[in-house]
């Protein structure tokens, strides 16, 4: 029985520490993306862990597309996170002003007690504001200068897979439509993604599979993904790696397979290694639990190009807000990359009934995508859930009239 179901079986404290010893260790893009998320020192002790393994360490093709395919977006939205800040501390302020104005309506209450909260507001945010703008200071451009990428690419020096052969390729998007279609895992939760992106996960898994049958090795798999088209739970406790996944790997290799979130990974390494950084460990666990707890606000349904070119790039972007909101920001792509930083023209084409009035602003810092903000201009009104779909031209060479990119509907 053992035999034929090893997979099934809890593995001894011995067990684990040889496979860490003598396994090879692969890791999801959003391993290596989550690097410019986190603070210097927990960056460094991340890397630090990943690089006990070297020489026995290897990515997958699917993996290393993925992480460059997303490497500017993470660095631009990790830089746009100060933004965010300045954001939420606006609507902080603003989501006072009708209960002070309400204490300063009341006719038996002194208005020294409004001034005095007012008073207090107002020191805190502009504390905050000082903050977040000294932290916005401090924060290194990786766009110009990224030892992050330096640092993984000695790491992973000819240790990256190639990329599926043409019929590989064909059976592996058939097998991973179908997996899509009937919810088999792992990935089945991208759905909604655009081209073939919706398979990207199971050709990384099976990318995997691959290598771990042909060097007959046991894996060290690590992601970040809290999704439940990766993990099996009950009763609200994750369990483990689906049945399914844990089958499929032992028979591809005869080895079984250690699949540990990001935070578990880091946890464990620390104790073999007798160590415990502590403020590191909690903050991969703070960004594995807020993935696995959140929802996105917009997910980004498709993009149609039209034209593409270096000077002009007109489609649409199609996207879903999944909750009520006074306002969210999506982005989409220029390929190929523009000569320059283009302007911005964007035009809400579809959206859900009951929009209230609202403004759409666009902008694009880079020359490989772009952002679009939609806000509501209505008070106390929300924008509604459902699809948007946004008509977009990027041009490189004009300038907007105004230069605002700005509209009022």
């Amino acid at each position: 029985m053992r035999a034929k179901y090893g997979w099934c079986y809890p593995q001894t404290d011995d067990e684990i520490a040889a496979v860490w010893n003598e396994g090879i260790l692969t890791v999801d893009a959003n391993v290596l993306l989550d690097l410019y998320r986190y603070h210097e020192d927990t960056r460094n002790a991340l890397l630090d862990a990943l690089k006990g393994f070297a020489g026995r360490i290897w990515l997958s093709h699917q993996t290393a597309e993925e992480f460059f395919r997303n490497r500017k977006k993470v660095i631009v939205s990790a830089g746009n996170s100060f933004n965010d800040a300045e954001g939420k501390l606006a609507d902080i302020q603003a989501g006072f002003v009708d209960p002070i104005n309400r204490i300063k309506g009341n006719r038996i209450i002194p208005d020294s007690v409004a001034e005095d909260v007012q008073k207090a507001l107002d020191t805190a945010i502009v504390t905050a504001r000082g903050k977040v703008e000294k932290a916005r200071e401090n924060h290194p451009n990786f766009l110009q200068n990224d030892p992050i990428l330096e640092t993984l690419s000695d790491l992973f020096e000819n240790a990256v897979g190639e990329p599926f052969d043409d019929d590989t390729l064909q059976t592996a998007t058939q097998e991973g439509k179908r997996r899509v279609e009937n919810k088999v895992p792992p990935g089945y939760m991208d759905a909604k993604k655009d081209g073939e992106r919706p398979y990207g996960d199971y050709f990384m898994w099976r990318q995997i599979l691959l290598h771990a049958a042909k060097e007959k090795k046991p894996i060290i798999f690590v992601t970040s993904e809290a999704k439940e088209d990766w993990w099996e739970k009950a009763s609200g406790q994750t369990t483990g790696l689906y049945y399914e996944l844990q089958k499929e790997a032992y028979e591809a290799s005869g080895n079984r397979l250690l699949a540990y979130r990001t935070d578990r990974f880091f946890r464990y390494s620390e104790e073999l290694k007798g160590e415990s950084n502590e403020s590191a460990a909690e903050e991969i666990s703070a960004l594995v639990k807020a993935r696995a707890t959140a929802t996105p606000l917009v997910q980004v349904i498709s993009q149609h190009e039209v034209t593409a070119s270096q000077s002009k790039n007109e489609g649409a972007l199609s996207v879903e807000l999944r909750r009520p909101a006074y306002a969210f920001t999506c982005s989409g792509h220029l390929n190929p990359n523009m000569q320059c930083a283009p302007t911005m023209r964007v035009r809400l084409i579809e959206y859900p009934e009951g929009l209230p009035k609202h403004i759409v602003r666009s902008g694009a810092g880079t020359t490989f995508d772009f952002n679009i903000h939609m806000k509501s201009v209505a008070f106390e009104e929300y924008l509604p859930v459902g699809d948007y779909i946004f008509e977009y031209e990027a041009n490189a060479e004009i300038e907007d009239d105004d230069g605002s990119g700005e509209r009022e509907i």
